[in-house]
């Protein structure tokens, strides 16, 4: 059976059971760097919010022996699981921004690799990347493993009528409840590496380009200036000047490590800078 026939027939299974009150979509979902899957959505027709199942990842347990029945069974626990976890579910609650606040986080994304993604997005520039705003949608989103939720659409940002000042500080204050941007010191074999990142993993490590008093103190702990090499969204690799090779040559490095990373993960080729002006740079 092709993906198409599989598709037809995962269809037709789920409409089974599901019955008239839920309407199935398919559809192409962008993630980060314009890496994508075949969507299915599966929406109830009077909530805003909808569950979305990655059709390449069924087709693919299905080529591994599984049954579309049993897949079908799963995809109906995690849907009916997630019916239970989403406590956003109309579009009033969405563009209140009082009833959201406190489940607002950012992430960042390269800007020019992400074009068409953030098309619509209510983002703010920095540097060569974009902070991308999103409202966490889990019910138990406070103790949930990792954020997940809906983009703040420029629409939304202008139903708000909220300052952005107002909306920054209150991303701030949500980070601060849950996160620890630190600097790290990484021992791999013989090799220490310098990183920052978030010590609870509850946000991108690439946020810590944003908290300036992290900045401020690992210059001082370094007693010198710095390189921030961007590895993933993750991590940022910190090198002290003294010790850092030339700017080209760190270029060279992350491009050609970023050819081994998952596309949706990387951040930039660009090396960055934390000297004297004590804020962040591109470097060269």
């Amino acid at each position: 059976m092709d993906k198409n026939e599989f598709i037809k027939k995962l269809f037709y299974v789920l409409s089974c059971q599901l019955g008239k009150e839920v309407e199935m979509k398919q559809k192409r979902v962008w993630k980060n760097n314009g890496a994508s899957y075949e969507g299915l959505v599966i929406e109830k027709l009077e909530e805003e919010l909808s569950q979305v199942v990655s059709l390449d990842n069924c087709y693919e347990d299905f080529r591994t022996g599984i049954s579309v029945q049993e897949i079908s069974e799963q995809i109906l626990k995690e849907y009916r699981k997630a019916a239970g976890n989403v406590s956003l579910l109309s579009q009033q609650d969405i563009w209140s921004y009082e009833r959201i606040k406190d489940r607002l986080y950012v992430e960042m994304v390269n800007r020019k690799w992400n074009e068409q993604y953030l098309e619509h997005k209510y983002y703010v520039p920095f540097l060569d990347l974009a902070v991308v705003y999103y409202i966490d949608t889990q019910l138990d989103y406070k103790n949930a493993p990792e954020h997940r939720g809906t983009a703040v659409t420029k629409d939304i940002f202008k139903i708000w009528s909220v300052e952005p000042e107002v909306i920054w500080k209150q991303v701030l204050e949500n980070m601060g409840k849950e996160s620890l941007f630190l600097m790290l010191v990484v021992t791999e074999e013989e090799n220490s590496l310098m990183t920052f990142e978030d010590a609870f993993q509850k946000n991108q490590g690439a946020l810590a380009l944003l908290q300036k008093s992290i900045l401020d103190e690992a210059k001082k702990k370094l007693e010198e200036p710095f390189y921030i090499l961007p590895v993933s969204i993750f991590e940022l690799m910190i090198v002290p000047e003294s010790q850092a090779d030339e700017v080209e040559e760190m270029k060279k490095a992350i491009i050609e490590s970023n050819h081994e990373m998952p596309v949706e993960y990387l951040l930039s080729n660009n090396i960055y800078y934390y000297g004297e002006k004590e804020e962040v740079e591109i470097a060269g």
